[in-house]
């Protein structure tokens, strides 16, 4: 399994700055859905609905040909989204996420990821920001991972658009890891579970009422 940390800001588009665009770019070479992440979109029914898919120039399908490979992580042999040349497919966040996860099949040099965030503006990543030989091996675990994105600070990601331009760009298993709630969250929640406490003991040590019958 190889693992490359990336954390820069990659070619953006116009007017973008590293200041409140960067983003930390994870690539686990081989693997799948990472501990801690939450699968919320696959293509094992066709489109997924969270968040819908705007776009042209896609196919969903099972296996290997002409218009792309199976990401080769398991599990192996599920539909998978093959964005074709000239080809994009952008994925809507809504409020926006923390992080984006995929599994990323057969990564190429001309494979490009648009993110978009809450506050501006958007940031670009290509198949060789991520993996300095992005060659197109279907098999190999250095081009066949599990690819995160993750917002710096409180700039969440809201949306997603995958481009190539010649077949294909292979992704499968979107997820994102679960929110951790803030400290001052915890307090509320720390004393909500202490004032319940009280009131059971309390409800233990009552005295019994009676009722007078008639």
């Amino acid at each position: 399994m190889r693992i490359s940390h990336l954390a820069f800001a990659a070619a953006a588009l116009a007017g973008a700055t590293t200041a409140n665009a960067a983003a930390t770019v994870t690539f686990t070479g081989g693997a799948g859905v990472q501990p801690g992440e939450s699968v919320f979109a696959t293509f094992d029914g066709g489109l997924p609905t969270y968040g819908g898919v705007s776009g042209s120039g896609y196919v969903v399908q099972s296996g290997s040909n002409g218009q792309g490979a199976d990401p080769a992580v398991a599990p192996t042999g599920d539909p998978y989204l093959s964005v074709l040349g000239g080809g994009t497919a952008t994925f809507d966040f809504g409020a926006g996420l923390s992080s984006i996860g995929l599994d990323y099949g057969s990564a190429d040099a001309y494979n490009t990821f648009i993110l978009t965030f809450l506050n501006g503006p958007n940031q670009i990543f290509t198949g060789s920001d991520i993996i300095a030989s992005a060659d197109g091996n279907q098999t190999d675990p250095r081009t066949n991972g599990r690819l995160t994105f993750t917002s710096v600070g409180d700039n969440a990601i809201t949306s997603l658009t995958l481009q190539s331009s010649a077949n294909s760009l292979e992704v499968d298993n979107l997820g994102t890891v679960a929110a951790v709630p803030e400290p001052a969250t915890w307090a509320l929640m720390l004393i909500g579970f202490g004032g319940v406490g009280f009131s059971m003991r309390r409800g233990r040590h009552a005295s019994p009422r009676l009722t007078a019958l008639a």
